[in-house]
């Protein structure tokens, strides 16, 4: 039986961005997976400290249409090439964290690379894709994000004992660094239209109200879900592996579907169906106290990521070219207005009031997302400016 390569259709540009993606999963499959068992048995940190860390550390995201606009000149390989070299050095220096302080400092260095690489990640990917399956293959590229992650934590668990949190950060950080000189090759050929450096504009506020929303939600989830675990509930760190390892290959094997989905179904609905589906998973972590339930719960909120592939595909439809990339970027400024406030307010409100009250809120903010997508209408939107153009006329 002939073996049927999802990939084979690829450009070499978009090849080489799915390597620089590879590193990237390899990254979070360390940082992600292994930091809050490595900030609680190193430092001893607390809700409140974590706040204060993960708020310094989204600030960056608030520079991000300044870093575009400033290097709006150079083309987008270049920038992405750097930006991973400076994620890499920022978690190779987690070997040397002592102090909550220095935990934020390094935190905050591979933070800068990371938020100038999202946008650029995102407009490539549309660049180097072709027309009609930008979801498709915005969706296979989650699925190689997924699989390197996948990859990397089935080597964490069998050399953690080997060498530690600070031999895998290391190696995480240096690999991310190869990443950067891979995508260094793609071709630096810029858009036929001139791109300009900084859009906020009234057509793209729906985009911008959801990624806020989204935001705050996410960075609610991504600072104390497994910190709740570990914390709470005692997760000691191979069971942290384990539950990471199969909710990585949960979404390595449904992305290429998730993205086919939003090609099908359109935004509004796949965007819909995320937010429900995210307001059970915040309120069953609010009131359940059973591990297994919660490790369930957690399994699921990573599978509901097709709403940011239905956020792309949506401003792809509605924004000209020049509009896109720094369109892109303003999302990702919008997204850490809320993503600095959300850590802070919850490590408060953790210490005053409990850990549930941060998931119950998650869950409202879950619903006020769906209320907000229901004026998402990409063709509507675009019919009705190709009528008022023919009327002007």
């Amino acid at each position: 039986m002939r073996f049927n390569n999802p990939f084979r259709h690829w450009s070499r540009d978009f090849r080489l961005l799915g390597v620089a993606v590879f590193t990237v999963g390899v990254f979070f499959g360390v940082q992600l997976t292994l930091f809050n068992n490595f900030i609680v048995e190193r430092l001893n940190i607390e809700a409140h400290e974590l706040g204060y860390v993960e708020a310094l550390r989204e600030v960056p995201g608030f520079l991000n249409a300044l870093f575009i606009a400033l290097m709006i000149r150079l083309a987008p390989p270049v920038v992405a090439s750097v930006s991973l070299v400076i994620m890499g050095l920022g978690l190779a220096a987690y070997a040397d964290v002592t102090t909550v302080y220095s935990l934020a400092v390094y935190s905050v260095l591979w933070s800068i690379g990371f938020h100038c690489w999202v946008p650029l990640e995102q407009s490539m990917a549309l660049q180097f894709s072709p027309e009609g399956e930008k979801g498709k293959w915005l969706g296979q590229l989650r699925s190689v994000h997924g699989f390197a992650w996948l990859l990397t934590i089935g080597v964490c668990n069998v050399i953690y004992h080997i060498v530690r949190y600070d031999g895998l950060f290391i190696m995480a950080g240096l690999t991310t660094a190869l990443g950067g000189i891979a995508i260094f090759f793609a071709s630096k050929k810029r858009p036929a239209v001139k791109e300009k450096g900084f859009v906020f504009k009234r057509r793209y506020a729906i985009y911008y109200a959801l990624n806020f929303l989204q935001g705050f939600r996410k960075q609610m989830f991504i600072t104390f879900a497994i910190f709740a675990l570990v914390k709470i509930h005692g997760m000691p760190v191979a069971t942290t592996m384990v539950l990471v390892l199969i909710n990585q290959t949960l979404i390595t094997f449904t992305a290429p579907l998730m993205g086919r989905l939003v090609d099908k179904y359109g935004e509004r609905k796949m965007l819909s169906a995320s937010y429900i589906g995210l307001a059970f998973v915040f309120f069953g972590y609010a009131v359940a106290d059973h591990r297994p339930t919660l490790y369930v719960l957690y399994c699921i909120d990573n599978l509901i990521f097709f709403g940011g592939i239905a956020l792309t595909t949506y401003v792809h439809k509605i924004a000209p070219p020049e509009d896109l990339k720094p369109t892109l970027s303003m999302g990702v400024t919008m997204n850490h207005f809320a993503a600095v406030a959300a850590p802070l307010l919850g490590g408060i409100a953790w210490y005053h009031f409990g850990y549930e009250v941060i998931f119950f809120s998650g869950s409202v903010l879950a619903l006020v997302s769906l209320l907000v997508s229901q004026w998402v209408d990409p063709e509507a939107m675009l019919l009705r400016e190709r009528q008022e153009l023919a009327t002007a006329d």
